[in-house]
């Protein structure tokens, strides 16, 4: 069951105490002691899994011996937003653990690097795009599912355009992308044109991996990188497979899958090609004739 609560503070907190802590020569069993709880919350609270409470927090400063009031009152923050309900909470019944950690990193993260080989990325589909693909992916939801899925997707794409630090969005959409038809041809005419419109917002940088470009090993899954500006912040890969999500945040992974997306981005249609095939394939839905039902 997803936590429901912030990632990305819990995370936060959760790096300083422990900075703080091995600074003062102690070890979780220490920190422990003084809580009079055990070892496993002290570390599920340096890790960022544990919610966060504020007279925890204090305890655990007043045993660091952080005199700061401003460093006191920065954590005690933070510690309040990693308490906080996610936004998502009402759609909690749509939103698996993976999802959960995917929109916490998604909403926070600095540089985010997007390879997809089936469908558009979540954040720039359309509302009718986004329900005929989980009318397809989920075909034993029923109509409110459905819904709370599709209200999901949109949310997050407000989230996304509000964000005060926008982040730099780098797409690479496989040519399949294209031809690969979700729920008409009206649909699909609607969510290339919508996609185009996207890959104008500043800092964000889509580009299509042509069919001309050959097979490449890279292109087995989807994945997507997320980066952070702040020390404090893990970056992820997370892979999406048929045999469920992976999550990697070891640095030489981040590497190697930050390597990975460059080697694919060197093969692939120049920005301005990429929309001139996007718009050539819209204009082909826009012409095509459904046949009848």
């Amino acid at each position: 069951m997803p936590s429901q609560t912030p990632l990305i503070p819990r995370r936060r907190l959760g790096q300083e105490l422990r900075r703080l802590r091995e600074l003062r020569g102690l070890h979780l069993e220490d920190a422990a002691d003084h809580l009079e709880c055990s070892p496993s919350k002290i570390s599920r609270l340096e890790t960022g899994q544990g919610v966060p409470k504020a007279r925890d927090v204090r305890d655990l400063l007043d045993l660091y011996g952080v005199g700061d009031q401003r460093l006191r009152d920065q954590l005690l923050r933070l510690a309040g937003d990693g308490r906080r309900q996610a936004w998502w909470q009402d759609l909690a019944d749509v939103v698996s653990s993976a999802m959960d950690t995917f929109i916490s990193l998604e909403s926070e993260a600095s540089n985010i690097r997007y390879y997809v080989q089936s469908t558009f990325p979540g954040m720039f589909q359309t509302e009718e795009y986004a329900r005929e693909l989980f009318r397809a992916i989920y075909p034993r939801d029923d109509d409110v599912e459905r819904e709370k899925r599709v209200r999901l997707r949109l949310k997050r794409q407000d989230i996304l355009v509000e964000r005060e630090d926008q982040p730099r969005i780098g797409v690479i959409v496989d040519e399949a992308t294209l031809h690969r038809v979700v729920g008409s041809s009206e649909v699909m005419a609607d969510q290339l044109a919508a996609l185009l419109q996207a890959s104008e917002r500043q800092g964000v940088t889509l580009r299509v991996y042509p069919f001309a470009a050959g097979p490449d090993i890279a292109i087995q899954c989807t994945f997507v990188v997320f980066t952070f500006e702040s020390e404090y912040d893990r970056n992820s890969v997370h892979i999406e497979l048929s045999a469920g999500d992976r999550w990697l945040e070891q640095e030489s992974d981040i590497t190697r899958y930050t390597r990975i997306f460059d080697d694919l981005g060197r093969k692939c249609l120049s920005v301005e090609d990429s929309r001139d095939m996007i718009r050539s394939m819209m204009e082909y839905y826009s012409s095509k004739e459904e046949p009848p039902r």
